[in-house]
């Protein structure tokens, strides 16, 4: 493995900055309308411009310390967050914290619900929690980080969970439920009413995890879309995570666990006295952070309000029904359900789909996979409007190809992250 050292004495910064962009050349183009990958969610120049801005404001103020020292960190997420919760119908004395990204609110909200179990559910001796096959692996992640047992569905009914499958899992061990509002394979909602119910039968915790439909739900029902019931309206939904940062435009990292009741977070909270500098005490799994996502998350959120989100929303949607119109009209594809948000999953029964994948890279067009079944994923944003078209032809044209035998595939896997 080979070893970088430091220089033997430090270059001006005007060396460093050439450095970097001569590597830079090797990485994508981050909001491309060409990418169809969540690497980035593009909302605008101006906005762009807006959340940038924000975060070079308090990119070296450390979030740890806002109550002592920058109140403004304070007021900006006590804003946001009452923002979210009116969003997504949450009753009085709800309450809700920042975060630096989903899988940090995913963990939180296990951590949530294990250290409410131990009180709520004392016989849970080997604490386990439940989860849809296309649910986030973060489930999974903090369920590892905590010693719990997860038992994971292993098929998506209509690409939703098997609701029938869920409640056969649950037992005297079971803590927690997860449901998707969408999920991220396949973007549609799971049937979280029914799931709710099951919640509150067996008095579980029920997590929502929003991340993806969070700034698109509530808007889209304004503009006249259906969208299934999924937030804090549905009693026993415990909490919800919303990411900011993926169509909120706020910069990375900044997600929200929202909870039903204020109360929830004395389980939440992690506090430690037993040392020399006396209370430590964090809502979050972060401790030192910086207040540059928070900022521009909420720069933007007053920069667009709900009128911006609307336009955006609009358009992404009407983008969406686009893509779907055109993929749908190729004889041999199909989409992988209907999905409601901006993720967007198309296989075949007839030919190889990952072949079409891999022409379509040579074209110039970055997409993902899914395996399960075999599929090629889209992530939407405003910038895809304009491409439309383009897409569909070079689609259109790689699939002859591909029935031709003139492609075949050469990778057979797909990958989330590395």
């Amino acid at each position: 493995m080979s070893r970088n050292q430091l220089p033997p004495q430090g270059h001006n910064w005007a060396k460093v900055k050439a450095r970097m962009q001569v590597a830079q050349k090797d990485d994508c183009p981050w909001h491309s309308e060409r990418m169809f990958i969540g690497g980035s969610y593009f909302g605008g120049e101006d906005v762009l411009q807006v959340a940038n801005e924000a975060y070079q404001m308090y990119i070296n103020c450390n979030g740890l310390y806002a109550a002592k020292i920058f109140p403004s960190l304070v007021r900006y997420e006590t804003d946001i967050v009452g923002a979210l919760l009116e969003m997504i119908n949450a009753p009085i004395g709800a309450s809700g914290s920042i975060t630096t990204g989903g899988t940090e609110s995913l963990i939180m909200a296990v951590k949530t619900a294990y250290a409410w179990a131990h009180d709520r559910r004392p016989g849970a001796s080997a604490p386990e929690i439940v989860v849809p096959h296309a649910a986030h692996p973060a489930f999974d992640k903090a369920a590892h980080l905590m010693g719990i047992k997860v038992v994971r569905l292993t098929e998506s009914l209509d690409f939703r969970a098997d609701v029938k499958a869920l409640e056969h899992t649950i037992n005297n061990n079971t803590i927690m439920l997860a449901a998707s509002a969408p999920s991220y394979p396949f973007g549609v909602t799971d049937a979280i009413p029914e799931i709710a119910a099951l919640a509150e039968k067996h008095d579980l915790w029920l997590h929502v995890d929003a991340c993806h439909g969070g700034f698109i739900f509530p808007f889209a029902r304004k503009l006249g879309y259906a969208i299934p019931d999924y937030d804090f309206a549905i009693p026993g939904v415990t909490s919800i995570s919303v990411d900011v940062h993926k169509l909120g435009y706020a910069n990375k990292g900044v997600s929200a666990l929202l909870l039903c009741d204020a109360y929830l977070e004395t389980y939440q909270r992690y506090t430690f006295e037993d040392w020399p500098s006396g209370t430590y005490s964090t809502q979050n799994l972060m401790g030192s952070r910086s207040g540059g996502g928070l900022a521009s998350a909420w720069a933007v959120l007053n920069y667009l309000g709900e009128e911006g989100y609307l336009e955006r929303v609009g358009k992404i949607l009407e983008t969406r029904e686009r893509f779907l119109d055109g993929i749908r009209g190729i004889e041999g594809l199909e989409s992988w359900g209907d999905p409601e948000a901006y993720l967007i999953a198309f296989g075949s029964s007839a030919f190889d789909i990952f072949a079409v994948d891999e022409g379509m890279t040579e074209r110039g067009w970055l997409s993902s996979r899914l395996i399960d079944p075999p599929a090629i994923h889209l992530f939407l944003d405003i910038s895809h409007a304009a491409i439309v078209d383009d897409y569909l032809e070079d689609l259109a044209e790689v699939v002859k190809t591909v029935k031709s035998g003139e492609i075949r595939s050469k990778e057979k896997g797909a990958s989330y992250s590395r």
